[in-house]
C-alpha cells in the first residue's frame, strides 16, 4: 500500500511570499480593471457622460474604452464582431440587431427623449407644418428612431412614400446637405437639431413628442452570451451610471457642462435640450408604473411589440422579432441591491 503523499506546509516566510504575491496580482488586476467596450453616439446621454468625465467607471473596478458611431445601426456588426460590448441603440436598432440573429437584451435605457428628435427645415423650404413636406427632400438616418417617426408623421398627415423623397444621410451628412440646399428637411435628434436651428437658421416644424410619438427611447444593450461570462461588469457598469445619477442631481450643471464641451456645443442649447430630455430616472427602471421599465407591461414594452409590426407593415423586416425577453431588469436590480450613494 502506497504511503499518501504529504503536501509540504509552507514556513513562514513561503506564507508571506505567498500572500503578497496574491496581494501583488489583486493589485494588478484592480489597476488594470475589467474591460469594457461601450458604443455611444451623439446624442444627451447624461449618465454616460458624467460617469467617462468623473471616471466613474474606473472607480468601479472597470477599464472602459468608448468607441464612437453615427447611429445605432452600424453598432449591429460591431456587437456582432465583439468589438463592442455595451451598445446605446434606439429602439428601431434593437430590433433590426436581433431580426439578424444578435441575442441582444436591454439592461438600461437612455435617453428618454421624444421630445429631442423632431422635423427640422430650411427656412427658405417653404415648410411650416408637416403636410408640406409633399415634394419636399428629407434627410434621415437608415434604421434609426427617427426613421419610424417620419413614417408616424407621414401616416399622421396623409403622406404617401411618394408624396416625398427620403434621402439617407448620417446626421453630419444632414447638416451639410440643409446648408447645401440638397435636402429640404431632416428628422434628426439633439444635439443635430440644436446644430441645425443655431447654425444654420433651420426651422423646429416639430418633434415626436408633439406627434404623440414616444419611441425615441435608446437602450444599453448588451449580448446575453457576453452577460453571462461578465454579469459582475454589467452590474459595475450600471452603477457608475447610478453614480453618475446621483452627482447631476446634486448639480445638474456637471452634465450640461460637460457634454455641451463633448459635443462641441453653446451651453445654452446643451441647457435647452437638459430641459427637453432630462437624465432617466434610473432607480424607476424595475417599476411597472413607469413608462420606460424594464419589465413586462410597462408602457416599453408595449411598444416593443408594435414596433416590431409596424417593422413588418413597412419591410424593414421580413419575420417577428420575438420581445417578450428582450428587456432584462435583473442587472439593475442587483446594482440597486449592493449600491450605497455618496455621503
Amino acid at each position: 500500500m502506497k504511503r499518501p503523499i504529504e503536501t509540504p506546509r509552507p514556513t513562514r516566510r513561503t506564507a508571506m511570499l505567498m500572500a503578497l504575491g496574491v496581494a501583488a496580482a489583486s493589485t494588478r488586476a484592480a489597476a488594470q480593471g475589467r474591460s469594457i467596450s461601450i458604443g455611444y453616439q451623439e446624442q444627451p446621454d447624461w449618465l454616460m457622460f458624467v460617469a467617462r468625465e468623473q471616471r466613474l467607471f474606473e472607480k468601479l473596478g472597470l477599464s472602459p474604452t468608448f468607441v464612437k458611431f453615427p447611429g445605432g445601426t452600424p453598432m449591429i456588426e460591431a456587437a456582432r464582431d465583439g468589438v463592442i460590448d455595451v451598445a446605446s441603440v434606439g429602439a428601431i436598432a434593437l430590433l433590426l440587431g436581433i431580426s439578424r440573429g444578435l441575442d441582444w437584451t436591454v439592461i438600461g435605457v437612455n435617453p428618454e427623449g421624444p421630445y429631442s428628435q423632431g422635423l427640422v427645415a430650411r427656412k427658405d423650404a417653404d415648410i411650416h407644418r408637416p403636410a408640406d413636406l409633399r415634394g419636399k427632400r428629407v434627410g434621415v438616418f437608415k434604421g434609426s428612431t427617427a426613421q419610424f417617426g417620419l413614417l408616424m408623421l407621414m401616416r399622421q398627415h396623409g403622406l404617401q412614400r411618394h408624396s416625398l423623397t427620403t434621402v439617407f444621410l448620417t446626421p453630419e451628412e444632414q447638416v451639410a446637405a440643409l446648408k447645401d440646399s440638397r435636402i429640404d428637411a431632416a428628422m434628426v435628434w439633439e444635439p443635430w437639431m440644436q446644430r441645425m436651428i443655431h447654425g444654420l437658421g433651420a426651422r423646429l416644424i416639430t418633434t415626436e413628442g408633439d406627434l404623440g410619438v414616444h419611441t425615441n427611447v435608446d437602450g444599453y444593450t448588451v449580448r446575453r452570451s457576453w452577460l453571462q461570462s461578465n454579469r459582475p461588469t454589467a452590474v459595475r457598469f450600471i452603477q457608475a451610471l447610478l453614480m453618475a445619477h446621483d452627482a447631476i442631481r446634486k448639480d445638474p450643471n456637471v452634465a450640461i457642462r460637460g457634454w455641451a464641451a463633448d459635443m462641441a456645443i453653446k451651453k445654452s442649447w446643451a441647457e435647452t435640450v437638459y430641459e427637453n430630455v432630462p437624465p432617466p430616472l434610473i432607480h424607476e427602471w424595475t417599476n411597472p408604473r413607469y413608462s420606460f421599465a424594464l419589465v413586462k407591461d410597462s408602457a416599453l414594452y408595449r411598444s416593443l411589440a408594435y414596433l416590431s409590426e409596424f417593422m413588418i407593415e413597412e419591410k424593414l423586416i421580413s419575420q417577428p422579432v420575438e420581445t417578450d425577453d428582450v428587456l432584462d431588469p435583473s442587472v439593475v436590480t442587483e446594482a440597486l441591491r449592493g449600491y450605497r450613494p455618496a455621503r
